[in-house]
């Protein structure tokens, strides 16, 4: 008797503590489609999670605040629940079981080790569990690996200040060296002034937007625009193929408007092998 999907609990974590950096391990073989993080104790709400890095063989692959990865979900049309965080590979807002599944952190070839780091503050008596939901080896019909199987989602973070108002050029890693392929760049700031961005692909402009009309582009898709945050949606259908392929590309630009001072994170999604970025 097979299963598609199994569902358990990681490794318990150790250093759950007011203010800390709670650790766990999480055992590679299998496919993880998603990993939600329960929030118990007196208190522990995901505004108290400082950081959350997720580690492959030492390597990052997805980091953020609490708060930042719940808009990434909630932007997504995800439902918020206060006791629950997902940190999610697979893309549940895909268009097909492709375009879902692609981002899948198959876990099972080149993997010595998974960790999960959570920084907490200000909580009082916390607990944390670590909630996998997870799939066979991602392999064809055949039994040979599939050809994105050593693709992973990834979600990275690059802090940026403007001093002013006007146009701010950001650089995201692209190119034949160090590119991925992109499927949004969020960016999140304190004061919510970017006004319009515009990005340029070996010259060509593949995005060009104000604040509102991007918004409304995304919520006939579903989407939810989050406050203080700008997002660049190449597969706001779902059709991962539309995705920013940025591993050729001789030249990127991204070009933000700002009305005003203001600081944040660029927060990219990307599609990448795990030795890459």
């Amino acid at each position: 008797m097979g299963v598609g999907k199994l569902t358990r609990y990681a490794l318990p974590y150790s250093n759950v503590v007011a203010a800390g950096t709670a650790t766990n391990n999480v055992t590679p073989g299998r496919t993880i489609n998603n990993m939600t993080l329960k929030l118990g104790g007196t208190a522990l709400t995901k505004a108290m999670l400082s950081l959350i890095k997720i580690k492959a063989n030492g390597k990052v692959i997805m980091e953020g605040t609490g708060t930042q990865l719940e808009k990434l979900n909630a932007y997504k049309g995800q439902p918020s629940d206060v006791g629950y965080l997902d940190l999610p590979f697979a893309e549940r807002a895909g268009l097909t079981e492709f375009d879902r599944a692609v981002g899948a952190f198959d876990s099972s070839k080149g993997i010595a080790n998974i960790t999960s780091e959570v920084t907490i503050a200000g909580a009082t008596a916390p607990t944390l569990q670590m909630i996998l939901n997870e799939s066979a080896q991602q392999v064809t019909a055949g039994g040979t690996p599939a050809p994105f199987s050593g693709v992973m989602a990834k979600v990275l973070r690059y802090p940026f200040a403007m001093a002013t108002g006007g146009t701010l050029p950001i650089t995201v890693p692209f190119g034949q060296q160090n590119g991925a392929v992109i499927k949004r760049l969020h960016i999140e700031t304190a004061a919510g002034m970017v006004t319009g961005a515009t990005v340029k692909l070996d010259g060509l402009v593949v995005h060009e937007s104000l604040k509102l009309e991007n918004e409304y582009e995304q919520k006939r898709w579903g989407r939810v625009p989050q406050a203080n945050m700008y997002t660049i949606d190449f597969m706001v259908d779902g059709n991962v193929n539309k995705a920013l392929d940025t591993r050729d590309a001789r030249q990127l630009e991204w070009l933000l408007t700002f009305s005003g001072a203001d600081s944040g994170n660029v927060i990219v999604e990307y599609l990448d092998t795990l030795g890459n970025l």
